[in-house]
């Protein structure tokens, strides 16, 4: 049987523009491939299994080709993708958490069924929390390179002219200033208008 370096190699070298991580796992579970032809992607332990695994073996590949001087790779859940080698590469001195995390196996070894959970939970909640920054920074009509005085400033103003004080609406009132708490809301410090 060959290395599975190698399987992916083939794999990839065939598709040019890339895969998403979920297409190459199906990919593999088509093909019967072990051990993704075994992984249950429904049960978040051998979720959480299959993916190290893959990502593990991805890192494996990327290294194989920068020591070869054969090529590079993206590797990313969303774009799994062989890159041409370039002789002027100044990124690969640099250390890269990622690639660490996944070429240690004890990872993989000693990660509970809890701590995936807690892990798709913490996902969960980030993901939900830059929507919501996504949906105040529309409200309050900045942009997402807005810093806090920005941020401050434009509350200031539509607070203001949106005030029931004043002869506005209390609901819109309400939502900017919701918008305002989620921009400026950190762990450190409580926001002070």
């Amino acid at each position: 049987m060959k290395p599975m370096t190698e399987y992916l190699y083939e794999i990839l070298s065939a598709h040019p523009a890339g895969l998403r991580e979920y297409a190459l796992v199906k990919l593999l579970q088509r093909q019967g491939v072990d051990p993704f032809d075994r992984s249950d992607l429904s049960d978040e332990l051998s979720l959480f299994r299959t993916h190290f695994f893959l990502f593990h073996q991805l890192y494996l590949l990327q290294g194989q080709l920068r020591r070869e001087r054969r090529g590079d790779m993206r590797i990313h859940c969303l774009e799994i993708m062989l890159l041409p080698w370039h002789e002027d590469e100044v990124g690969l001195a640099l250390p890269d958490p990622m690639r660490a995390y996944y070429l240690d196996p004890t990872h993989l070894e000693q990660t509970s069924r809890a701590e995936v959970v807690a892990l798709i939970a913490g996902f969960w909640r980030r993901l939900g929390r830059w929507e919501r920054q996504d949906s105040a920074r529309a409200i309050l009509e900045v942009g997402p390179e807005a810093d806090r005085e920005t941020i401050r400033r434009r509350y200031r103003e539509l607070s203001l002219r949106h005030h029931p004080d004043r002869g506005g609406d209390g609901e819109r009132f309400r939502v900017i200033a919701e918008a305002a708490e989620i921009l400026l809301k950190n762990d450190q410090d409580h926001i002070n208008f």
